[in-house]
Formats: C-alpha cells, sequence, structure tokens
C-alpha cells in the first residue's frame, strides 16, 4: 500500500519540480474534465493591490471566471487575457473574471504592469471594472490547481511554465462548472457563464434559459453548438412551411380556374 501510494503522489510532485523537456509528456497537462466538472474550487486567500481575501469572496457571489497564469509568461497567459479583455461580452456587472498567478517570482509590481497592459489601445478600460488581479503563495496556488485539476510545470531549461491555457468556470456557490480551452469566442463564454449560475431562474433568465437550452456544449471543440432538435425543428417547420405555401399557391389557383 505505501508504495502505491508513494506511486499515485509522484505526478502530481513531478508537476511543480524541474522537469526533462526531451521526457515531457503533453497529457499530464489535460484537466480530466469529468473528474472536476461539479465539484467545489478551493477557496484559497489571494493577494490584490488592496490585501489578501478569500477566492469567493472576491467573486462577490457571482459566477466567476478564473484564469490561472503567470505574469511573466510571454506566450499563452498574455494571449489569453488579452482576448478575453478585447471580447464584447453580455451583463459584465453580473460576473467576475480572475486572473490569478501561480508563480512564486511575481509581485504586485509584475501584476500592475499585465493589467496595466490590458489596458492599451484598443481595448477599452472599463471592459476591467469586473476582473480581479491576484498573487497566489505556494500552498493556495498547490491546492487552487489542485481543486480544479490543472496542471503545470516548471522548465529549468527554458525558464518557462509549462501549463494548460483554459478558462474555469465558477458558479457563486463554487463548483466548477466549464472548462473552455484557448481563445473561446464571446457567445461561449456567454453561454458558458448563463450555466455558471446555477439555481433557480429569475424572471428575468427566461430568456437567458431558452438561448441556453439552444445549444449544447462539444467536448472535442471546447464550444457550442446549436442543439441537434433545434437545427431539425428548424428544417421541419420550414418544410412545414413551404408545404404550406404550395398548398395555398395551388388552391388559390385551382379556384382561379374554376371562375
Amino acid at each position: 500500500m505505501l508504495v502505491l501510494a508513494g506511486t499515485l503522489a509522484m505526478p502530481a510532485l513531478a508537476l511543480r519540480q524541474p522537469q526533462d523537456p526531451g521526457h515531457f509528456d503533453a497529457n499530464v497537462l489535460r484537466v480530466e474534465e469529468g473528474r472536476y466538472l461539479g465539484t467545489t474550487i478551493a477557496d484559497v486567500p489571494v493577494t490584490t493591490a488592496a490585501g489578501s481575501e478569500s477566492l469567493l469572496d472576491l467573486a462577490d457571489g457571482k459566477p466567476l471566471i478564473l484564469a490561472l497564469v503567470y505574469y511573466g509568461c510571454g506566450h499563452s497567459c498574455p494571449v489569453t487575457l488579452r482576448h478575453l479583455a478585447g471580447l464584447e461580452l453580455e451583463n459584465r456587472g453580473e460576473f467576475k473574471i480572475m486572473a490569478a498567478s501561480f508563480d512564486q517570482a511575481d509581485t504586485l509590481d509584475s501584476m500592475a504592469t499585465t493589467r496595466q497592459g490590458l489596458s492599451s489601445p484598443g481595448v477599452n478600460d472599463s471592459a476591467l471594472e469586473n476582473w480581479v488581479f491576484g498573487l497566489l503563495d505556494e500552498n493556495a496556488a498547490i491546492r487552487l490547481s489542485e481543486s480544479v485539476g490543472f496542471n503545470y510545470f516548471y522548465s529549468e531549461q527554458d525558464q518557462v511554465f509549462a501549463h494548460p491555457a483554459v478558462l474555469v468556470f465558477v458558479s457563486p456557490q463554487g463548483r466548477i462548472t466549464r472548462y473552455l480551452y484557448g481563445t473561446p469566442e464571446s457567445r461561449d463564454i456567454n453561454l458558458a457563464l448563463l450555466e455558471s449560475k446555477e439555481g433557480l431562474p429569475r424572471p428575468g433568465d427566461v430568456l437567458d434559459m431558452f438561448k441556453l437550452s439552444c445549444f449544447q456544449f462539444d467536448e472535442t471543440r471546447s464550444r457550442y453548438v446549436l442543439h441537434p432538435t433545434v437545427i431539425f425543428g428548424g428544417a421541419g417547420f420550414g418544410v412545414l412551411g413551404l408545404v404550406g405555401i404550395l398548398a395555398f399557391t395551388s388552391r388559390k389557383h385551382s379556384l382561379g380556374g374554376s371562375r
């Protein structure tokens, strides 16, 4: 049993220690979504420019988009954050976006530089009003990343972290509801946020519920697609409409001929 426990623990430990790029297996970075969807995120302390506060308190009882990043990244992290900041998202006041760094080398200064970079020309600064930028200490970084299945490791040779480019959607109750990878479109993010609301719908949410029912999530493409029933239903109505028009035209022509 001790040998088995040690064997199971090795992958988790290895992710946070220098790795040999020649033996890197990209599969270790994959999020096993089936294990984490519906589970509760670790409510860890996050250090912001205003001080330290728990993650869910910073979410302020709203759905949360969590981006685990590091501010010294020169690759996927800035691309993910710039893309997210430049999107036209609906009802910004009803959700929060959090960029949280797992790199112990990051500081309040590097965090501020990253935020300032997102306020560059072409990005409306008001789009960052519902954002939270934070730092995670080592313990918080490990607990949070493990609770969402986010794996990363540091390459001494390249002096960079290898990690997935993923957005984690969290409900106001702290449950993980969706993962979106890369640079998703506005529609996919808006729909993922609707899923993250959870609970009983309010009267104003009826239209949102209808929109959500028209789509289903395609895990292979990490995006929402029209539900087959909508496609076939729309095609069916189209055929019925065409038949009706033809029948009406034919009847009108027959009546005209009988005169």
